[in-house]
């Protein structure tokens, strides 16, 4: 592996300092190519640190085929970039940079407890460093210019310039947490040479539930723990929070995209709420023969089935079933409305697969190659999204080394 590539190595430009186009980065420069990386905020990894706040997810050690699977429509294409960088490399990688991961109870993969996010996006830039990888920061991409180059502005100074490399990655995001960079502005770019991109729509993100006064004040935010959510056949089970707009937690953002297709079909969106998912319903039913009559609902539910505040006040609330035992494994929600894209964890819509070939090339500007969130998928939260943006980054760099080396 070459410790620093050569000022006569062909040029690859990578517009967008996240984990997809830091790995491509790196790979690029490592298989001896020269690299220059422009980001337009005044540091790299901004989303990849923000990413980090909540538990630092890096990948999943769930089988690659389950992976897969949860890619939904680009499935077929993540099954390959997949099985090219796989999360054991991710795993690897992360441990030839002094970082040890480790596989929680849930599946996740986190790094070993004494590392930061910040401490592997240190050690990441130092490689990059060493390998001779430039990084540009505060440096805006303006669109493209002839066949091969871009139109960059240095926001420090004010220039504006063009580069014509061998090679572009573009890897510029998605369109959430765009106080971060990945702001969506590219779709215009991109436009203008006849590209066009899905709108974009909030996915892992929280859903809105118009609770009365009197429950905001009563209940204010509330864990429910050791439930299963379902919604459009699709069930996920976990922890949710009951909150001042809503619902939030990983069971509400894993079932986005079924909410987002209810609401946008114009028909009610409703979850289903599983308050014992692990009862069946005939251990519930005989539970709720031992109900006697001078027992309010709260004591009763606090004895038979450990189910204490907020749930008395949330049965009250919405348009329970009339049978308690329904009531209990399938309480109706009803949902208003996702929380707004720039709240959201991801964003589906972007590039679409069509108009790149099976290398992540644009089908219409050869030459110019997306990764990571710019492109129209969506995966759940769990190590899936940064798995994503790494495996599609590496496949990327594959292409562009062999198309710049002839091969």
């Amino acid at each position: 592996m070459p410790s620093f590539s050569s000022p006569a190595a062909p040029l690859v430009a990578i517009v967008g300092g996240g984990p997809a186009g830091l790995l491509a980065a790196q790979h690029l420069a490592e298989a001896g190519l020269r690299v220059q990386v422009f980001e337009q905020k005044a540091t790299v990894g901004r989303k990849f640190l923000v990413a980090g706040h909540g538990g630092f997810n890096l990948t999943n050690g769930e089988d690659l085929g389950a992976f897969a699977a949860r890619y939904g429509a680009a499935a077929p294409f993540f099954g390959q970039a997949l099985a090219h960088f796989s999360p054991a490399r991710l795993r690897q990688w992360a441990a030839d940079l002094g970082i040890g991961t480790f596989v929680g109870t849930s599946g996740r993969v986190f790094p070993d407890a004494q590392h930061t996010p910040a401490d592997l996006l240190r050690a990441w830039l130092r490689r990059l460093g060493d390998l001779g990888v430039e990084i540009k920061t505060r440096h805006r991409w303006l669109g493209f210019a002839g066949e091969r180059g871009l139109r960059l502005q240095n926001e420090v100074t004010g220039e504006e310039f063009a580069v014509v490399p061998a090679a572009t990655l573009l890897a510029l995001g998605g369109a959430s947490w765009p106080q971060t960079g990945s702001d969506g502005h590219w779709t215009q770019a991109l436009a203008a040479i006849g590209v066009p991109s899905q709108p974009f729509a909030p996915t892992n993100c929280g859903a809105e539930v118009a609770w009365s006064a009197f429950f905001k004040e009563k209940v204010g935010r509330a864990p429910l723990k050791n439930i299963a959510l379902s919604c459009g056949g699709h069930t996920v089970r976990g922890e949710i929070m009951l909150t001042d707009y809503g619902l939030e937690g990983t069971p509400v953002y894993a079932l986005t995209p079924q909410l987002r297709a209810a609401l946008a079909a114009g028909t009610p969106a409703w979850l289903s709420l599983n308050l014992k998912p692990d009862l069946g319903a005939a251990d519930v039913q005989r539970r709720l023969t031992r109900r006697r009559p001078a027992d309010s609902l709260a004591s009763f539910l606090g004895s038979a089935f450990s189910l204490k505040a907020p749930v008395p006040t949330l049965l009250r609330e919405l348009p329970a079933p009339a049978d308690l035992g329904a009531a209990l494994t399938a309480l109706p929600i009803p949902v208003a409305g996702l929380r707004p894209l720039a709240e959201a964890i991801s964003s589906a819509g972007g590039v679409p697969f069509a108009e790149v070939d099976e290398k992540l090339m644009l089908r219409r500007r050869p030459g110019t190659f997306v990764a990571g969130e710019m492109l129209d998928w969506e995966a759940p939260t769990g190590g899936y999204l940064l798995q994503g943006c790494f495996s599609t980054g590496a496949w990327a760099a594959q292409a562009i080394n062999n198309q710049v080396n002839g091969l």
